[in-house]
């Protein structure tokens, strides 16, 4: 045992070594090169999109650059003509000048100048509504304060006199009880364009509206003011705005596409005035170094509503102007330009957050990245994917090539094992099996010779008993010569026409003297009319004697063994029936196999070689035939042969 012990142990550990150790090895190496190509897959995507950004950042700067020439140009133009105009590029919110540190907003450069409060200056205008406003607030007399109004209207030299003094006229007159002339006069305020206010930047259509919403003549002229007032592309005031907003809830205004304008203006005149406050704190510089030389460009993003900001130095005397354009709608216009890569997102976020990842989009843009949409980096990511699906297969492929042939390696072993296991024990049986008739031979025919016994028939028994042993190893050695045959595929029948019953009759009679030794009843039972049979007559008859055998080892307690032979259908059936041990149902398929023997307890004490039903099998077999059992534990067995039947007697 401690040499088998030691055996299956170098077996063990040489599988261990050919088998599993390499297989740890290619799964290791397998993972760490994965590991390896995904390393450098994400070192080259993270270059990938910092050079797409980078790219992204040139053909932005180009945009944006060319958006701030054309609006300054723009606001040069303005500024000679003291006209005002839409923006040239609708991706631009706002542009305000910079005096001095100071940020001017767009409804600031009238109020700034006092041009408002100039216009509305001139002496007689002056005088004329001085003298109205004093009869109208301190005398009450609002008869001769709108025949002042009037001569202020006939003295008006400019559009904003005279809306301005319409505007008080209108105003007296409701005082007075003309309402309906009043009304007549806030509807022709209510026609002047929104560039004429006051010196508060609130246009005087504004004030007309209020009026007329009050009255509520004419609700449909004041939803028509407030519909043109929010499709033109210009900036109010603050106190402009916040009463535009006023009229709208007035006038109850359900649109969808109203609000939504509504509130995208607020949150553009909150941002504006919030960037005036913070204009110092942004640090913008106009693009000129120390000796006046244009420096590169810079662009930050300010604001929640994601404004790209510019600050543009000044051309031909005038105030540097500061450019404000929505990110989104450069990015959207740039995307559609034919010169913008295919391949590059179309839809990218813009951050400031240091902290968060993101790719630079140069040094152009300060503190800006672009984080790339989760599809792009799906992209990117790809190309790695499809590698490491590969690698995965690839490795399982191997591996399980790998273990598959270490299973048939590992079974072939014990296989091996086991047989020369079973063959150890063949040989430890069949030395058995010779010495028990040998020794009787000898100790028979040496009794014989010294003449020891007398008796003539004492004499017989002995000679009786060496023919039987001998018999008894004649069948033994024929076993395994023929089992030798078989294995070697040289093991062939001699098929001539036989009569059954003589092969079993002849069986019971070689047989009979070990039976009646043991105290065995063989009772037979034979068919006589059965029709011959195509069958190696030797072969059959070591089949039933072989079956006969096991019927005296296996019998336990029960004395009795049966021996048909009968036919049914077209078969010839040899039946061989013991009442003894039996065989287990999971045993049954087994038994057949050569060198099998049942693991049982009545086994362990009787002689055998394990190959006596598998030749019955083989013998069977060869004669195109079939075998079963029928056994159950404690009740016996029963085996049957079946043979086809073939011509007549």
């Amino acid at each position: 045992m401690e040499i088998k012990s030691y055996s299956h142990r170098k077996q063990i550990f040489l599988f261990l070594v050919a088998v599993i150790l390499p297989s740890i090895v290619l799964v290791a190496f397998t993972l760490r090169m994965i590991s390896q190509e995904r390393e450098l897959t994400q070192k080259r995507a993270l270059d990938e999109r910092s050079r797409i950004a980078a790219d992204i950042g040139q053909y932005l700067l180009v945009r944006l650059e060319k958006i701030k020439l054309q609006e300054t140009s723009a606001a040069t133009d303005r500024a000679r003509s003291n006209t005002d105009s839409d923006y040239v590029n609708p991706e631009v919110i706002l542009t305000a000048q910079v005096i001095g540190e100071r940020l001017l907003m767009p409804w600031d450069k009238d109020l700034n100048s006092n041009k408002a409060r100039e216009r509305l200056s001139f002496p007689n205008f002056t005088q004329n509504i001085r003298r109205a406003e004093n009869e109208e607030y301190i005398k009450k007399n609002y008869i001769k304060a709108t025949e002042l109004y009037r001569h202020a209207i006939k003295s008006a030299q400019e559009t904003i006199q005279k809306g301005f003094a319409r505007l008080q006229l209108a105003r007296a007159l409701s005082k007075s009880g003309q309402t309906n002339e009043s009304l007549s006069h806030y509807q022709n305020i209510l026609t002047h364009p929104s560039n004429i206010t006051d010196e508060y930047g609130v246009p005087l259509s504004f004030y007309a509206a209020k009026k007329l919403l009050e009255a509520d003549p004419n609700r449909e002229a004041v939803g028509k003011l407030i519909q043109n007032e929010l499709e033109d592309n210009h900036w109010l005031s603050p106190t402009g705005f916040y009463l535009l907003k006023e009229l709208t809830e007035t006038l109850n205004i359900a649109a969808q596409n109203v609000k939504q304008k509504i509130n995208r203006l607020l949150k553009n005149i909150e941002q504006a005035i919030a960037l005036q406050k913070d204009f110092q704190s942004l640090g913008l510089t106009t693009g000129l170094d120390n000796q006046g030389q244009i420096d590169d460009p810079v662009w930050i993003l300010y604001g929640s509503d994601s404004w790209m900001l510019s600050l543009s130095p000044s051309l031909s005397k005038t105030h540097p102007l500061i450019i404000a354009v929505h990110a989104q709608k450069v990015f959207d216009s740039l995307s559609s330009e034919k010169s913008y890569p295919e391949s590059y997102p179309h839809k990218l976020e813009l951050i400031t957050d240091e902290s968060s990842e993101g790719e630079s989009l140069g040094p152009n843009f300060r503190g800006l990245k672009v984080i790339f949409p989760e599809s792009e980096k799906t992209a990117f990511t790809k190309h790695w994917n499809l590698q490491r699906s590969i690698y995965i297969l690839v490795l399982i492929l191997v591996l399980g090539l790998t273990l598959f042939g270490a299973y048939l390696l590992w079974r072939d072993v014990c296989r091996d094992l086991h047989m020369a296991e079973i063959r150890s024990q063949f040989v430890s049986s069949v030395s058995h099996e010779l010495k028990t008739p040998l020794t009787a031979i000898r100790m028979f025919a040496e009794t014989l010779r010294l003449g020891r016994s007398k008796s003539q028939k004492t004499q017989e028994e002995y000679l009786d008993t060496i023919v039987n042993e001998s018999e008894r190893l004649t069948r033994l050695l024929n076993n395994v010569l023929d089992f030798s045959k078989i294995e070697k595929g040289k093991r062939t029948y001699r098929l001539e026409p036989t009569s059954l019953s003589e092969v079993v009759q002849a069986a019971a009679r070689a047989m009979e003297y070990p039976l009646s030794q043991q105290g065995f009843k063989l009772n037979i039972q034979i068919k006589q009319d059965l029709l011959d049979v195509q069958a190696d007559k030797d072969a059959i008859e070591q089949a039933i004697l072989n079956l006969l055998q096991n019927a005296l080892k296996y019998s336990g307690n029960s004395c009795d063994i049966d021996l048909r032979l009968q036919q049914k259908d077209n078969k010839a059936v040899i039946q061989v029936i013991d009442h003894g041990v039996g065989i287990a149902p999971q045993e049954q398929r087994q038994i057949f196999e050569k060198y099998y023997r049942v693991p049982s307890k009545e086994n362990e004490g009787t002689a055998g070689t394990g190959l006596g039903l598998a030749l019955v099998s083989h013998i069977v077999k060869g004669h195109k035939g079939q075998i079963e059992v029928k056994s159950e534990p404690g009740k016996g067995s029963t085996f049957s042969i079946y043979l086809p039947l073939e011509g007549k007697k």
